[in-house]
């Protein structure tokens, strides 16, 4: 059994690691988790991020695209935009995630990848738009 030591430790490393997947939008995916059920929060920083996004064996980025694929073809588009723009703040290559969305359609078939490279197409003008904004600001 843990300690609560070792509980807290991977809280903090989860917290760090779904504020870095889910970019921008981490405190207010926070606040959505928490108005469901106070618990979902802790139980994503602890499990999802602070067990198994810390595990050793892939990089952040391989990660990402695997979480990328994995909502795509499960047709969580939702999710799947947020991880998307997540990716783009994180800098991953808009390249890889191009690509890995397009092998959706062998592996889950046509409609999942149209449906995840439409979700793709619009995340990523939405996120050029942001960007050009906030270049003008400078």
């Amino acid at each position: 059994m843990s300690s609560g030591g070792d509980s807290d430790d991977r809280r903090a490393l989860g917290r760090e690691i779904r504020g870095r997947a889910q970019g921008a939008k981490a405190d207010g995916l926070t606040r959505a988790l928490e108005a469901l059920d106070p618990e979902l929060v802790e139980w994503t920083d602890s499990f999802i991020f602070g067990t198994v996004w810390a595990r050793p064996g892939l990089e952040f980025e391989e990660r990402m695209l695997v979480a990328i694929t994995a909502l795509a073809s499960l047709g969580q588009i939702p999710q799947l935009r947020n991880y998307l723009f997540a990716a783009l703040q994180a800098g991953i290559p808009e390249s890889k995630i191009q690509e890995s969305l397009a092998m959706l359609s062998v592996y889950a078939g046509f409609p999942a990848a149209i449906n995840a490279l439409e979700c793709w197409r619009e995340v990523r003008a939405a996120h050029g738009r942001a960007t050009k904004h906030a270049d003008n600001l400078e």
